[in-house]
């Protein structure tokens, strides 16, 4: 279901919504409350090690359960891109990374509890600190690799914007 279809009461006055209301906005004809549907702010991060092999994770959950993805996640209130970036990759993967360069951004849809959110993916590359060991989030990731890009993998990546990220990685490298 898409977000504006899940709008069906105005969240400020509790009105239903209108019938036959198009979807985006959302308007309430009651109070004038006004929703555009904007997207939420997620990071995601190519790691690379010594050898230049990059750092993926197979996620734990879904959405994309069982595929591959680099570690990520949506940005909280009051957190830049850069700090929410470093945060996800501790709490995933539990190692930390030096300087960060900015990649690219892409469009998202994160299917969450049957309902589609539009999501705005920030990526950034980086290096490992040397002698860190992966310690991952069971919650999170099943399991990680290291490994050289390549069409297999890129195949088992499970959103279509790390992908690109990723391609875009390697036509850098």
């Amino acid at each position: 279901m898409e977000l504006s279809a899940a709008y069906r009461f105005c969240p400020r006055c509790g009105r239903p919504r209108q019938p036959n209301a198009v979807d985006r906005p959302f308007r309430c004809q009651a109070c004038h409350y006004t929703s555009f549907f904007g997207p939420v702010t997620a990071v995601g991060a190519v790691i690379t090690n010594e050898k230049g092999q990059v750092l993926l994770i197979e996620r734990a959950r879904d959405p994309g359960k069982g595929l591959l993805g680099m570690p990520g996640g949506f940005i909280d209130q009051n957190e830049t891109a850069e700090f929410a970036v470093r945060r996800e990759i501790l709490e995933e993967v539990g190692i930390s990374v030096g300087d960060l360069s900015y990649l690219m951004t892409a469009p998202n849809r994160y299917v969450y509890q049957g309902i589609v959110n539009p999501v705005i993916d920030i990526f950034f590359y980086s290096k490992v600190a040397s002698g860190q060991a992966i310690q991952a989030e069971s919650s999170e990731v099943s399991a990680w690799i290291w490994t050289d890009l390549s069409t297999v993998i890129l195949d088992r990546i499970a959103f279509r914007s790390n992908r690109l990220a990723l391609e875009k990685f390697m036509q850098l490298s």
